[in-house]
């Protein structure tokens, strides 16, 4: 059984002082990414078993397979069981925060690099990539992996805006990645795929809150 859970940091300002305390011991800090983590800090061995979306600065949205806890007092936590059930033939609407990352393989190469399938288009190009440019890419990136989620998306009803790149502190180092908010209506084809790409997440960087498909449903 996996659950949903609407996560809004306290207000109280010694929670809040708790929390700095508690991210600056864990060795810094990179936004709702260690934040979120601290909810499931009760097994340090566990793999991360959540995906989660910033909905605002301090308020999180979060579908995981174990329920969150707040050991430190520093939360507002309202968890729910979450088990969707679908049929084929439903419509529904959808945002997605998502990182288009695709694997490109080079000459001699038996596995594909992960890049930015942005960043890889535009080093394809003879001209500089417009906005309607990066979200033909976007798009294409998110349609061609429908058959795996389970669905049929609408693409004249689909929009894929709000590109950016992120780029996270780690190990002394940093990585970068890029981020699209897409947004659209889908037509459900195999329920159970679809079941299961809400709960494990769409695409890459599901740590850095990506990934978290949310629905509303439309008339048939």
């Amino acid at each position: 059984m996996s659950h949903i859970t609407r996560a809004e940091l306290s207000r109280d300002t010694g929670a809040r002082k708790a929390l700095t305390a508690l991210l600056r011991d864990q060795g810094g800090t990179d936004g709702g990414h260690r934040l979120v983590w601290t909810l499931f800090a009760d097994d340090p061995k566990a793999s991360r078993d959540f995906v989660f979306r910033e909905a605002e600065p301090g308020r999180y949205l979060i579908v995981s397979a174990r329920p969150p806890g707040d050991g430190q007092g520093l939360w507002r936590l309202e968890t729910k069981p979450y088990a969707p059930a679908f049929r084929e033939g439903q419509r529904f609407g959808f945002t997605l925060r998502a990182n288009p990352a695709t694997a490109v393989k080079q000459a001699g190469e038996t596995r594909g690099k992960r890049v930015d399938a942005i960043m890889h288009a535009k080093t394809r190009s003879a001209t500089p990539l417009t906005v309607e440019d990066r979200e033909r890419v976007a798009l294409d990136w998110l349609l061609d992996r429908q058959q795996g989620f389970g669905v049929l998306f609408e693409r004249a009803l689909c929009s894929a805006g709000g590109y950016r790149q992120v780029r996270v502190p780690r190990g002394g180092k940093a990585i970068t990645f890029s981020v699209i908010d897409y947004e659209g209506v889908f037509t459900v084809r195999d329920p159970g795929l679809l079941g299961q790409a809400l709960v494990r997440g769409i695409g890459k960087a599901k740590a850095y809150g990506c990934g978290l498909m949310l629905l509303r449903r439309l008339a048939e």
